[in-house]
């Protein structure tokens, strides 16, 4: 549902100083939203945004603010995890891990690879581009989304890829204390099917045989009893080896991996906030608690946050205010390694134990592919645990100079410091041996901005009104880190391995970085008669990434209204709003390295050779002759630097309409928009003959985005005969889609995406495409075979590959761009409904079209492009003279065919419909609830993740995460709310 937030009060000074000042029985709440009213007595609701506010009826750009009620019961280490489809043209994509990442596009995918996508956040005031994984969900009043350059561009520098402004809550009047828990049970399942010890066996005997090879030589792990007739083949029995392993201290197992590496996992979250004020302050604090185990064995995340908001008025004209948050959270490395741990429970053959008759770990042996073991990894990183602490505050003062004429300075800190002792014990499993091994990681970085503001509102007459904005920002960020290495340690014991106990490799490097912004800023919105409305901004940005020549941009924006439904000739009864919106503006992105415009030279004392097994000394130089001891080291050009470097630059235009009928009961808005973004800044990746240090940072061309975004909700109450009451209704669906097309790359850039490089570029296609062959069934028959194109590999049973070219043969030149993963277009559909006590909220969310790949397959389908791993129950069915309704190749133990190629093979449509939310609550009478001194009080159950559709013959499980990354599990939660 579309909602726009009411103004909140200017700010708030720090918890302290309202403790000195006011008594602490005084403290009641200003409200952190503001209805101001007309003489005629209707509301009049503002929308916060880009340094002011603007009435929600006077906006012009393409702002959509999230209904935070309708996710309040979805408990989430992240706040972007639970938006997913509730704002249209906003595509978030995440993972089922504990520390809740979230990757945040506004309006289509846009730069791709080539460059900077993530949005900026501004949390009450406050530039940053971190994660929302650091904040605490329950401190959030609400979030808007700039979607348009018009309400952006006030952001200048850092907004090209869209803003999504925070605010957080104030005091509220009264004294009210509230305390919420809930605890979540997080499950997960796959349907990926890894063979057992028998069948893999069994599915190796027919790939030989298949083959005309001989099976029993097929694999040291197996030998087989069959009639030895490749005419009729029949297989007897499997025959498994005593020991696996030369060692013989390893038996055959049949493992189930993916039992042993995932579990059933909890989540709590817990949260205290006081919140009170009186006429001249306000207050909001809060403790919060959130604890996270995922559905990988092993993965964990903490996090404890504390924030107090606060203002105070010193007279009539002077107020000081603060907002102040403090987090310190956990997460062990299981959570970053978690796709890795699932893909070795699929590829790890049944056969490898989890521990060997020694009772160390098992792991690889003759016959078997050479990874790790998964469950080993879990219990070596469940204590390798990082740490991660945020200061994030601002203290400001305002000052009314004269009537209407307001000034504002605000100063504010985002600081971070981390720390990550990595200690890895010696282990052996199977065939693999590591030493020991420790890295400490330490950095902090600190982004310090001052803000100065002074606004005007100027009204003319009776229908003339102007809010006049005027500011300077200047930004500056620093950051230092360094990292240390040691191997070598007398124990094993975490406690005893730190760096001074190493005794071999020890080494300490470290980098730091520092960088300024220095803005100017002006806006003006202008209304006349509630029919015409308009704003101009104009924004200035200095930044010290680039050379003075180019240091500065300049990022201008316009909008403008027309309420058509308050002219005197409008006379359509149904329609009760009817507002036009149209929107230009340009904004920017200085997102490169700090050194981008210099050449630069790295000492690398030594370096990994390519062609052998020795190390090529890299810089080293035994300049001495002294034929040992430690070489001196020179340096080797890393970057060429580029002084012509310049601003990368967003132009966008929206065109809007907002419309409400019956009343407004019906409400809804279409937005249309297109946005060239020029002068990109990429990385090249030169070819090898340009000699060492040619890769720079260049203004690599130009793509084009566009799209529409729609939105429709009915709100109302209906009643019924048979019903003792009314239900309140509210039903809202928003779909959006969103398109780009590179339009021009330089010839240094070109080369680094799909395509021969001449006639077959991305140019004029997605920035996302995909370029590779295009697999064309399987072969059925030898009819088919000799009427196909010339094909090195082919045979009854595998891909056909389609002749693109038409020159009869299948080579390099019959590739083509034949996939990209943008969708067709995303969609969400909420429905709430409330009636007496009790409330029931459903949320829908689902993706369509857009391509994944899915590269399982490679272990699910074939028996000749991973030799040594498993395969999946797929094989089961491979395509055989008597199986041939089949998708699944013919098994082989020799990839002659090239199957693992780029390929469409690998590649589905990535359309899903998901249950996100279904939730039922009760709030009890609070006639009922005084008699305990409980104001109010809400129970409730709630799941998400539950039901995910996908079109047939999709073959990855959660076209969301296809693989490689943490699965997202379904959760059944169970909270309690209560007020005092």
């Amino acid at each position: 549902m579309l909602r726009f937030r009411k103004t909140p009060l200017a700010a708030s000074v720090s918890a302290v100083l309202v403790g000195l000042l006011l008594p602490y029985s005084a403290i009641a709440a200003q409200q952190q939203q503001i209805q101001n009213s007309s003489d005629d007595g209707i509301e009049v609701i503002e929308v916060s945004y880009g340094y002011g506010s603007v009435k929600k009826d006077d906006l012009t750009g393409a702002i959509s603010t999230v209904a935070l009620e309708d996710v309040v019961d979805m408990p989430s280490g992240n706040i972007m995890q639970n938006l997913q489809g509730r704002v249209p043209g906003l595509q978030i994509t995440t993972n089922g891990s504990p520390d809740s990442a979230a990757t945040v596009r506004i309006r289509g995918q846009g730069l791709g690879p080539l460059g900077n996508n993530d949005p900026l956040y501004v949390i009450d005031g406050i530039p940053t581009k971190s994660g929302m994984h650091e904040l605490n969900s329950h401190d959030i009043a609400d979030i808007q989304v700039l979607r348009d350059a018009a309400a952006a561009s006030i952001f200048g520098a850092r907004s090209g890829n869209g803003v999504i402004v925070i605010t957080t809550k104030k005091g509220n009047e009264g004294l009210d204390f509230n305390f919420s828990i809930n605890q979540s049970q997080d499950d997960y399942s796959y349907d990926l099917n890894p063979l057992n010890t028998k069948q893999r066996g069994q599915v190796v005997w027919q790939a030989a045989v298949n083959d005309g090879s001989d099976p029993n030589a097929a694999s040291p792990l197996y030998s087989y009893d069959w009639n030895g007739d490749y005419s009729n083949p029949q297989l007897n029995s499997v025959i498994l080896p005593t020991y696996t392993d030369p060692q013989q201290v390893q038996r055959p197992a049949d493992t189930n991996w993916f039992d042993e590496v995932t579990r059933s996992a909890k989540v709590t979250d817990l949260n205290f906030s006081l919140s009170g004020g009186s006429d001249r302050a306000s207050i909001y604090s809060s403790l919060g608690y959130y604890d996270s185990e995922g559905v990988v064995d092993g993965s964990a995340f903490e996090r404890i946050s504390f924030r107090v908001n606060s203002d105070y008025q010193l007279t009539d004209k002077l107020k000081i205010g603060e907002n102040f948050t403090i987090t310190n959270q956990e997460s062990n490395l299981v959570n970053a390694r978690a796709g890795e741990i699932l893909g070795l429970a699929i590829e790890q053959q049944s056969i490898v134990p989890v521990h060997n008759d020694e009772g160390g770990w098992g792991g690889p042996v003759p016959g078997v592919t050479d990874r790790d073991n998964p469950v080993r990894i879990i219990a070596m990183n469940r204590d390798n645990v990082s740490r991660f602490n945020k200061l994030m505050g601002n203290i400001f003062v305002e000052y009314e100079v004269i009537e209407d004429l307001t000034l504002k300075s605000t100063v504010a800190l985002d600081y971070g410091q981390y720390y990550f002792r990595n200690y890895t014990r010696a282990f052996q499993a199977g065939s693999l041996n590591y030493g020991d091994q420790l890295s400490v990681t330490e950095n902090w970085n600190s982004s310090f901005s001052w803000t100065n503001t002074a606004q005007y509102n100027l009204d003319v007459g009776d229908n003339h009104r102007f809010t006049f904005l005027a500011g300077t920002e200047q930004i500056d960020y620093e950051y230092e880190g360094s990292i240390g290495f040691g191997s070598g340690f007398a124990s094993d014991d975490r406690d005893y391995a730190h760096l001074s106990q190493a005794t071999g490799d020890v080494r300490v490097e470290g980098d730091g970085d520092k960088w300024s912004l220095n803005s100017y800023f002006a806006r003006m919105d202008y209304n006349y008669d509630d029919r015409y409305l308009a704003g101009f901004t104009i924004r200035r940005d200095g930044s010290s990434r680039f050379g003075s020549n180019n240091s500065y941009g300049n990022f201008p924006a316009a909008s403008a209204g027309w309420v058509i439904s308050n002219e005197s000739f409008y006379d359509i009864e149904f329609l009760t709003t009817l507002k036009l919106r149209a929107s230009w503006g340009k904004t920017g992105n200085q997102e490169i390295p700090t050194d981008a415009t210099y050449t630069t030279y790295l000492s690398r004392y030594a370096t990994q050779s390519l062609f052998t097994d020795s190390q090529d000394e890299g810089t080293a130089y035994d300049i001495g002759g002294a034929n040992g001891g430690t070489l001196p080291s020179g340096f080797v050009k890393a970057q060429t630097g580029n002084d012509n470097l310049k601003w990368e630059t967003s132009t966008q235009t929206n065109i809007g309409i907002d419309f409400g009928m019956r009343y407004d009961t019906i409400y809804g808005s279409i937005d249309w928009f297109e946005k060239t973004t020029e002068d990109i800044l990429t990385l090249t990746n030169p070819i090898a003959t340009l000699g060492e240090g040619a890769q720079q940072w260049v203004n690599g061309g130009t793509i084009e985005n566009s799209g529409v975004e729609f939105i429709i909700g009915y709100a109302d109450y209906l009643s019924f005969d048979s019903l003792d009451g009314d239900i309140d209704v509210d039903i809202s669906f928003n779909v959006s889609s969103a398109k780009n097309k590179v339009v021009s790359l330089p010839e240094d850039v070109v080369n680094s995406f799909g395509g021969n490089g001449a006639d077959k570029t991305i140019v004029g296609h997605s920035i996302n495409s995909v370029y590779g062959y295009v697999a064309d069934g399987l072969f059925q028959n030898q009819g088919e075979i000799d009427a196909h194109a010339t094909q090195s590999g082919a045979g009854l049973g595998r891909v056909r590959w389609q002749d693109l070219d038409g020159n009869g043969v299948i080579d390099e030149n019959d590739q083509t761009f034949f996939a990209d993963t943008d969708p067709d277009f995303m969609y969400g559909l909420n429905m709430n409904f409330k009636y007496k006590n009790w409330d029931f909220t459903m949320f829908w969310q689902g993706v369509e079209g857009g391509q994944i790949r899915n590269g399982w397959r490679g272990f699910t389908d074939f028996t000749s492009l991973n030799i040594g791993s498993n395969y999946g129950d797929r094989v089961l069915d491979a395509w055989s003279i008597n199986n041939t309704d089949t998708n699944v190749p013919a098994l082989t133990t020799i990839d002659n065919n090239g199957e693992g190629r780029q390929s469409s093979l690998f590649w589905e449509d990535g359309t899903y419909l998901k249950l996100r939310n279904l939730s039922i609550g009760y709030s009890p009478d609070e006639q009922w609830l005084s008699q305990f001194g409980i104001s109010s009080a809400r129970i409730y159950l709630q799941g998400s993740n539950l039901l995910t559709i996908t079109p047939s013959g999709t073959l990855s499980q959660d076209p969301e995460t296809p693989d490689g990354t943490f699965p997202i599990p379904r959760r059944i939660t169970l909270g309690v709310n209560l007020s005092f």
